[in-house]
């Protein structure tokens, strides 16, 4: 029996090995009744068959003019493209999604921008990889904790801030495994958006099981409850008191942790992104997954 296929288009020679493009690639392998393969944008694919969806998340290709050996081509159609960085190439991304046959974006604003110039869209927040960033039960050593770049102002302020209040703070950049032990290792996860974007880190935190504390967005409270799944500030010092408060109080600090983790792994990894984009641009796929499984049961 054939399964669907989906084709996902990224670059991976330049060193980079994480982001939306990776972990979509994975989610569909993920789904029975589902070939997902890896291509690099580079020419024709004709001599391999055709696919039933061309997949692409943003990779941040606008970032990388001069780096990339080629000039990435349009990918093929039915098309789509899940934008993630609009908070920071807008311009670049819309021109690709006008190109596009079906857009999902990360940021709820940029559906709102894309509707203005006459591309339709959907909100596809990110999600997390539960393989990438597991639950590894561990002793807290760390009062707060930050991975990430401090690549804009508002961070390197606020980071600083937090770095002077809680002397046993922790910083560091790491990916996968090794950033989840820190944030497992660590009573609080903070975070701070560059400008209105929820991060991926809100989701990775949150799938640690640790307690995230994040800058208040009002499309966060569409996808979590402040309070419950997570904890939100709006002036640094709001942010500075809550993170006393609830390093001072295990209990509540660790039964809200635990809401966000059931909250995020029950609605907001990589397979369910997966699942919607089949939903919305191959109606109907379901019926693969249900001959696969009814295949492998026979077995």
């Amino acid at each position: 029996m054939s399964k669907l296929r989906i084709a996902s288009y990224y670059e991976n020679r330049l060193g980079r090995n994480d982001g939306n493009p990776l972990y979509m690639f994975n989610a569909f392998k993920q789904i029975p009744g589902i070939q997902s393969d890896h291509l690099i944008p580079l020419g024709t694919f004709d001599k391999w068959g055709k696919w039933d969806l061309h997949f692409e998340a943003d990779w941040g290709e606008d970032a990388l003019k001069g780096l990339l050996p080629y000039t990435p081509v349009p990918i093929p159609h039915p098309s789509v493209f899940w934008s993630s960085d609009t908070h920071l190439g807008y311009e670049w991304r819309l021109e690709k999604a006008k190109r596009t046959d079906f857009n999902f974006v990360c940021q709820k604003r940029a559906q709102e921008d894309f509707k203005r110039e006459g591309v339709d869209s959907i909100w596809m927040p990110h999600a997390v990889e539960p393989q990438a960033y597991p639950f590894i039960p561990s002793v807290k050593k760390y009062d707060v904790c930050f991975i990430g770049h401090m690549n804009s102002e508002n961070r390197i302020e606020a980071l600083d801030t937090f770095f002077k209040a809680f002397p046993n703070f922790y910083y560091g950049q790491r990916l996968f495994e090794a950033a989840a032990e820190k944030y497992c290792q660590s009573k609080i996860v903070f975070n701070i958006s560059i400008k209105d974007d929820i991060n991926m880190r809100c989701f990775e935190a949150m799938s640690t099981k640790s307690l995230l504390l994040t800058n208040w967005l009002p499309t966060l409270g569409d996808l979590f409850e402040d309070g419950k799944h997570l904890v939100t500030y709006k002036t640094m010092d709001e942010a500075i008191d809550k993170a006393k408060y609830y390093i001072e109080h295990d209990s509540e600090r660790e039964a809200i942790a635990q809401a966000g983790f059931d909250e995020v792994r029950a609605k907001h990894t990589f397979v369910h992104r997966a699942r919607q984009v089949l939903d919305t641009c191959l109606p109907g796929w379901e019926k693969k997954e249900e001959e696969t499984h009814a295949m492998l049961q026979a077995s």
